[in-house]
């Protein structure tokens, strides 16, 4: 079958005589199973096509067929297709700038939803995180940090026995914040990763991703705390605690965890620190292009916000 075929008109009377299988007749019954991998089939074919919506549809009635079959691995795997086909939708809509009522980032929510569900009820709380870090993320891409922030929630509930897991949902939490201009929710995530990671590694030498992260985490939370100016005794002690760290009053650069980013940054971020305190907007002017070739993009993001603050204030 040419994948050009399956569009409009066509599709409609393939999924019709597709579904007049599943119709009960006289000392009949159905075949869903034949139904089922008739619909599958339609899906793959609409896929290559590109017909994102039309091959949604299949795979939710593949997912439909397999409840009737008691298959509720084959139903979970249907629905989970069936989401990102209408997420494919969505994104097309969404580049071509095509007026909508969202039906189809709605529909693929609630097929991620039914998803996450099932796997839930099935006690894999691993794969059910999985998908809500993908629909979170995918709400991110679309500009709707604030509706992804309840499945980024979800997954990190789900998968609070697997700390490196549980950093990496806090981390994408942190970023909807940071995206949504909750500088504070934002430095509240951090805090509470640097703790998780200093609580996993129960006083023991950091290496590899911890370290990563907590210097992901300094980084963020130095330049948070420079742009909020918290009054002294408002500071939070592990705030006040990092401000003092990287200070050039006594700075230890043992423990600095930044060097694993940049060597250079050792160097930078105290005179960042110096500088923003004193308020020399010339020196944090020099320092910031400096800084940026030595940050990623989520940091340089938030130097831009505390630049911009600092010359407003």
């Amino acid at each position: 079958m040419e994948s050009s075929a399956v569009v409009g008109n066509d599709f409609l009377i393939q999924y019709r005589n597709i579904s007049s299988k599943l119709k009960k007749r006289f000392l009949r019954k159905p075949n869903v199973a034949e139904a089922s991998e008739e619909f599958g089939q339609l899906a793959r074919d609409l896929s290559e096509g590109e017909a994102w919506a039309q091959a949604g549809l299949c795979c939710v009635a593949v997912a439909r067929c397999e409840q009737s079959l008691a298959n509720p691995t084959t139903e979970v795997a249907a629905l989970t297709q069936a989401a990102r086909y209408f997420l494919k939708a969505e994104n097309v809509n969404h580049h071509l700038h095509c007026p909508s009522f969202n039906e189809h980032l709605m529909t693929a929510i609630s097929c991620f939803q039914h998803a996450i569900q099932l796997y839930t009820d099935q006690k894999k709380p691993a794969l059910a995180a999985a998908l809500a870090v993908e629909l979170g993320q995918a709400l991110r891409s679309l500009g709707r940090p604030s509706e992804a922030l309840t499945y980024l929630r979800m997954a990190t509930d789900l998968h609070d026995a697997s700390p490196p897991h549980y950093l990496t949902c806090l981390g994408y939490i942190a970023s909807c914040k940071i995206e949504l201009g909750d500088l504070h929710g934002a430095l509240m995530t951090f805090t509470q990763m640097t703790e998780k990671v200093e609580q996993s590694a129960g006083g023991r030498l950091l290496t590899g991703a911890y370290k990563d992260i907590l210097a992901r985490c300094e980084i963020s939370s130095l330049l948070i705390l420079l742009t909020l100016q918290p009054l002294h005794h408002n500071t939070k002690p592990p705030h006040a605690q990092l401000l003092e760290k990287y200070s050039w009053k006594s700075p230890d650069l043992q423990k600095l965890h930044v060097e694993c980013e940049a060597p250079g940054l050792v160097v930078l971020l105290p005179s960042l620190v110096l500088a923003c305190q004193s308020r020399d907007t010339s020196a944090l002017a020099t320092l910031s292009q400096h800084l940026t070739p030595l940050l990623g993009p989520e940091h340089l993001h938030l130097l831009h916000i505390l630049v911009a603050e600092i010359n407003r204030s």
